[in-house]
């Protein structure tokens, strides 16, 4: 039997037999209702961001009295395929009551046909991956590894030629590999504009390692190698030691992450380490919840004057505010990435704010004022929506550096 026509099969026979058991069980949880409230809930899984972080900000969401839960209540959620990552789901199974797709594909749809649907689903963290009530930098994560985890990540490091008690630092780059790849049905080009080049962080990343740090580069589907003659520096991505077990036990165990905002950030987010954002966008929704969090943006570039936008100016034309490349298209803007010197200033000054070595200038702390300010002014209403408190701080050697760019 072909294999189309076998998976075909399958796919009928499981609907054949959860068809029935969902009905009954929509039924029944109607019915009890006003003595145990029973949600369904929808993980997106399809996304290691959203998996990681947007799951862990709706616990914390809850711990926190944000979005409590309702009393004499259930959670039943599923995790719909593809599945980004099956080590985190294995690890949300130990904190979440997570029951097979076969069956919660029909409940959910099932639940969908009967009025009163809203009561019975779990509305999603309040705004997807961002941390909007500052709730990171307060509770502690929700998952540990075990002991025959760690140990299973320390040979993996021994592999890497890494002990133990090595400092690393990990790095993700944006390219669309890995996109054409998960979603080949999907046209993600609306996020061109967002793309980088590894080749931009081999100055920044031999930075680190002269300081004594390992540096990976992280990945799973990636365009092209990265090349650096420096032994500390590893292209983990292209390695035979890259799995998914190892993405998050070394997300979770970094000095810190360097990242323009791909999904990866969210793995040492939820783990509580440090993100140094670099070549971040779209503008409006740069991550500023964390005080240990640091950060630069992409610029943009007037195509017709070939001159940099400052940050009226971005306002005033709506850049700001732009998330697919179209937008940048149609408004005559090129979104400009980091330049390979302010990408190594930004990863030593992580690193120097980390070992307690940074030196705060006089006129730092009016910069970052001045620049949050005027922020908070041209991203308009995102600002209420994506941001909470501002906590992260961009980057000092940037601002001192761009003084003109913050008008």
């Amino acid at each position: 039997m072909p294999s189309n026509n076998y998976h075909r099969f399958i796919r009928l026979i499981r609907l054949a037999v959860s068809t029935p058991i969902a009905a009954i069980f929509v039924l029944v949880i109607r019915i009890i209702r006003l003595v145990l409230l029973v949600r369904i809930g929808v993980m997106r899984s399809d996304r290691i961001g959203h998996f990681a972080l947007e799951t862990e900000l709706w616990l914390l969401e809850q711990e926190s009295g944000v979005a409590a839960r309702p009393k004499r209540s259930i959670d039943v959620w599923y995790a719909p395929e593809p599945i980004a990552n099956r080590v985190l789901y294995k690890m949300w199974k130990q904190v979440l009551n997570i029951w097979p797709n076969w069956l919660m594909v029909a409940v959910f749809r099932m639940n969908q046909l009967i009025p009163g649907t809203s009561v019975h689903e779990i509305k999603n963290a309040t705004s997807s991956c961002l941390d909007v009530h500052n709730l990171l930098d307060i509770y502690p994560p929700r998952l540990k590894f075990s002991e025959s985890q760690i140990e299973q990540g320390q040979a993996g490091l021994a592999k890497l030629g890494m002990k133990p008690t090595d400092r690393f630092v990990c790095f993700i780059v944006r390219d669309s590999a890995y996109t054409k790849k998960a979603f080949p049905e999907k046209d993600m080009s609306y996020h061109d504009f967002r793309n980088c080049d590894v080749d931009d962080y081999v100055g920044g990343a031999e930075a680190l390692a002269d300081r004594g740090l390992f540096v990976l580069r992280m990945g799973s589907v990636v365009s092209k190698p990265l090349v650096s003659n420096n032994p500390r520096v590893i292209d983990y991505a292209n390695s035979e030691v890259r799995s998914e077990f190892m993405d998050i036990f070394l997300g979770a165990h970094c000095e810190f992450n360097v990242s323009d905002g791909l999904g990866f950030y969210a793995i040492p987010a939820m783990f509580r380490r440090p993100n140094a954002y670099v070549n971040y966008s779209p503008f409006f929704m740069f991550y500023s919840s964390r005080a240990c969090d640091l950060g630069i943006a992409k610029t943009m570039i007037d195509k017709a004057t070939g001159k940099r936008l400052n940050l009226t100016e971005m306002g005033e034309r709506g850049v700001a505010r732009y998330r697919a490349s179209a937008e940048f298209v149609k408004a005559g803007v090129s979104v400009k990435s980091n330049s390979p010197s302010e990408i190594k200033d930004l990863m030593l000054e992580m690193l120097d704010r980390r070992e307690g070595k940074w030196k705060t200038l006089p006129l730092d702390d009016e910069l970052q004022n001045k620049f949050w300010k005027k922020y908070s002014e041209i991203i308009g209403p995102d600002r209420e929506i994506f941001h909470g408190e501002i906590w992260s701080k961009y980057g000092a050697q940037f601002l001192r550096d761009n003084q003109d760019w913050i008008v």
